[in-house]
């Protein structure tokens, strides 16, 4: 899509849009019945035609799926598409067998075929599920959903919005651009598209009220994209990250939020009535809007709510540092990555040869082409990992570990004040982080990058715990 389309596109405005919801009721279990087919939705507006998507349900995003924390979850996942897919519910500390990797866990999900998975998320918090089949392409297209674990006891505000950001690269008729998984976005960044868009919606304007609370659980839908949310005026405060509570923060910078990662805020509406108030995104070298707040005339306070907004601890068992078993990882290669040679399929061989089959990337000098290759980390259940990750390329890389939480330590050598659980941490050029976790989930579980056509060119390995 060329610049000027996209500056067409900046007049239009949408009404606060929201996602389609399915809500458990009180019963222990929730039956949800979706299913993945291709259809139309107009992302950029009415002058412009409808784009082909594939999406849960036809919609994008997907139903939103929203339960209690306690209950457990019963989907149907019914494949009306052309193609093989499956469903992984991204960040949830689940059994193997319902973590949907296709070739790992389950057979691929065939078309006119069904697939249920049943689990209980042990934890409160804000997750999504998304394809796991060729899903450069398939989440490409469109293939995600919102999957909120409501705590019991939330914290008060006004309402909630469930925002999931993304971009789509569209062509001048608004069409998807077929080029997925093409060598440059595979050795570069990834796929970062030309239109961001919140709920599916273009530059949508949300209507609030001064005085007014709201929640909002953002969740980063990209290939490839990496967000820096600024509130302008507004002083948001991080109440959870990748799902899991923190301390009540206000950030110092712009919230960053990688690819799948996840960042729930509560912010109060101090604009006056009848202004206007951007949400601007500023990660890459030109900012823009991402989404407005549009007041209503008539406040619905003089004064911010006066309570707590802070989210009960997590259950996740704790690290023991003294008896973990550490493991250093170097992810390399890239454009500008400097990696030489590396090990595919047990042989050692140079860049071209690796490049030759579709292969950039390594994690200790092991290309990852296949879902049998032999684990990077081999432990027992019950034992402390420790990993330091060593990004030695030119290029950020969200690391998301399947089926577990991880707590982040430190950042180039300096301790975290208040270390946090995540599941997808950004690992930025030439950083180093420590993580640490209870290897307490049974099973071979995916290590990757979560820039979905980094991992398809190699950079991913597997976790396996008995």
């Amino acid at each position: 899509m060329k610049r000027r389309f996209f500056m067409q596109l900046g007049g239009l405005a949408a009404l606060s849009s929201t996602i389609p919801r399915l809500h458990a009721d009180s019963s222990p279990a929730a039956s949800f019945s979706i299913t993945a087919k291709s259809s139309e939705v107009n992302l950029v507006g009415p002058d412009f035609p409808a784009t082909a998507v594939w999406g849960y349900d036809g919609k994008v995003p997907g139903t939103e799926l929203r339960l209690v924390h306690g209950e457990a979850l019963k989907a149907k996942i019914n494949n009306a598409l052309e193609v093989p897919t499956a469903v992984h519910w991204h960040g949830i500390r689940l059994p193997n067998a319902m973590d949907g990797v296709a070739g790992l866990t389950q057979p691929a999900i065939m078309p006119g075929e069904t697939f249920n998975y049943t689990f209980t998320p042990p934890d409160a918090g804000t997750f999504w599920y998304h394809s796991h089949v060729n899903a450069y392409e398939q989440v490409g297209r469109g293939l995600y959903g919102p999957l909120i674990i409501e705590e019991k006891n939330p914290p008060k505000a006004d309402r909630e919005l469930v925002w999931m950001i993304d971009d789509w690269r569209l062509l001048d008729d608004a069409s998807i651009k077929d080029d997925f998984g093409g060598g440059h976005d595979r050795s570069h960044a990834g796929r970062i598209g030309n239109v961001p868009t919140v709920n599916g919606r273009f530059r949508d304007v949300v209507k609030v009220q001064s005085g007014e609370r709201i929640r909002i659980r953002i969740i980063n839908a990209s290939n490839a994209r990496n967000f820096a949310l600024s509130f302008g005026d507004l002083s948001p405060m991080v109440i959870a990250i990748d799902g899991q509570p923190v301390t009540p923060y206000k950030p110092d910078e712009d919230i960053v939020i990688g690819a799948a990662g996840r960042v729930d805020v509560m912010v109060d509406m101090t604009g006056d009535p009848e202004s206007v108030s951007p949400v601007v995104d500023s990660f890459y070298r030109q900012s823009f809007d991402l989404i407005k707040f549009a007041y209503e005339q008539q406040p619905l306070r003089e004064n911010p709510l006066d309570s707590t907004i802070a989210l009960a601890g997590s259950v996740i068992p704790e690290p023991d540092l003294t008896d973990a078993i550490a493991h250093d990882v170097v992810i390399a290669g890239g454009a500008m990555g400097g990696l030489r040679q590396a090990m595919l399929d047990g042989k050692w061989l140079g860049l071209r040869e690796i490049a030759q089959q579709g292969y950039v990337w390594a994690m200790n000098d092991i290309v990852a082409n296949k879902l049998d290759m032999a684990p990077l980390i081999d432990t027992k259940k019950g034992q402390t990992i420790k990993l330091k990750l060593e990004n030695q390329t030119a290029f950020p890389h969200p690391m998301h570990l399947h089926g577990h939480h991880m707590k982040l330590l430190s950042i180039d050598g300096n301790a975290l004040a208040e270390p946090r659980w995540v599941d997808s941490p950004l690992l930025m050029p030439r950083q180093t982080i420590e993580l640490a976790f209870v290897a307490d989930n049974p099973g071979d579980w995916l290590f990757h990058c979560h820039v979905l056509e980094h991992h398809a060119a190699g950079l991913g390995t597997l976790v396996r715990i008995t």
